[in-house]
């Protein structure tokens, strides 16, 4: 990540998580790109949720729930230590990794229900 990139991010009222529906204790939006199949640089926004229920066990996202787990709010003396918290998930989920068995046991239950050839 360079310097130059912003990441907005919301407190208030943050919506479900996008993933399993539980609270979201914070939205992020970063920029995201990608070279697309005719080899342009295709560039946009991403927005990611930090859940504990989807999130925990992942270090970057587990120093940060950390921090929401003392105290409701940031106090002003930590700010800079939460940055650096936010910036290190972001960087965590800008480009995940594909998780090789579990994506194997989704394609197998999948098969097994009759969802998949």
């Amino acid at each position: 990540m360079t310097d130059s990139e912003e990441i907005t991010f919301r407190f208030d009222q943050v919506p479900p998580c996008a993933r399993c529906g539980g609270e979201a204790l914070l939205r992020v939006r970063f920029g995201h790109s990608w070279t697309n199949i005719t080899g342009h640089l295709v560039e946009g926004f991403r927005e990611a949720d930090l859940c504990p229920a989807c999130d925990s066990g992942a270090t970057p996202a587990d120093d940060l729930l950390a921090l929401f787990a003392v105290a409701e709010r940031v106090p002003l003396t930590h700010l800079a230590e939460f940055g650096c918290r936010v910036v290190a998930w972001v960087e965590s989920v800008r480009q995940p990794r594909v998780d090789m068995v579990r994506l194997r046991g989704e394609e197998d239950a999948h098969r097994l229900n009759g969802e998949l050839p």
